[in-house]
């Protein structure tokens, strides 16, 4: 009874249990990623976002190719914080000269905004130009839904002169802005407005790198 006992011990795990975990992750991950570049081929990116998000649920490593689809989609939905944020991991699996152009294209054509209007509603966010780049324009085009549906927007837009909530504010390059209207903040008319230096990619001090790379005209590589 007791050897019985011992040898059953010995055994190794059911295949259904623990042990088969990791393959169970890696197969679901192919599979996903498989996915994933048939909706990119398509040019399917909301379908592509949602299965992008799919496979960050899994926790498994994902690859140079699942960030650039992922940074492809958030770049076609105007999500360019999210782009920039898939861009920047890309690079730390592979520093192509596709992903660093494309970081430092955005460096230099976008800064990051936090704009909050309390109470939210009928909240506006105009700009005085409205970019000629496809990419740029999509950037504005989400930022001023999520503005008109929220009263509020953080992330990344292109350069240029912005009204929120009926106050003017200029983006630039490497320099961040919060923009508060509130009826709470008594000394300057219910408006806050901060800047602050943004940090580029490649580098720790908000400094343009030293080595730019070619591609720095528009918003984001071909």
């Amino acid at each position: 009874m007791v050897l019985a006992l011992a040898v059953l011990l010995a055994l190794p795990a059911h295949a259904g249990g623990e042990g088969s975990s990791p393959d169970r992750g890696d197969a679901e991950h192919m599979r996903i990623s498989g996915e994933i570049e048939q909706l990119a081929e398509r040019q399917v990116w909301s379908g592509v976002e949602k299965k992008f998000r799919e496979l960050e649920k899994l926790g498994v490593e994902l690859s140079y190719d699942d960030m650039m689809h992922g940074a492809y989609a958030a770049r076609a939905l105007g999500e360019m914080s999210g782009a920039y944020e898939r861009l920047k991991k890309a690079a730390r699996i592979d520093s192509t000269k596709e992903v660093i152009d494309w970081l430092y294209a955005i460096d230099m054509n976008y800064s990051s905004v936090d704009l909050v209007a309390v109470p939210p509603r009928y909240v506006v966010l105009t700009v005085e130009e409205m970019p000629f780049d496809p990419d740029q324009r999509t950037a504005v085009e989400k930022a001023q839904a999520t503005v008109a549906d929220r009263g509020l927007y953080a992330g990344l837009l292109p350069r240029g002169n912005y009204v929120f909530a009926g106050q003017p504010f200029a983006v630039q390059p490497g320099i961040g802005v919060r923009i508060e209207v509130s009826p709470r903040i008594k000394k300057t008319e219910g408006i806050r407005v901060e800047l602050q230096k943004s940090p580029v990619w490649g580098s720790s001090d908000g400094s343009t790198p030293a080595s730019s790379p070619d591609s720095a005209a528009g918003g984001s590589p071909q």
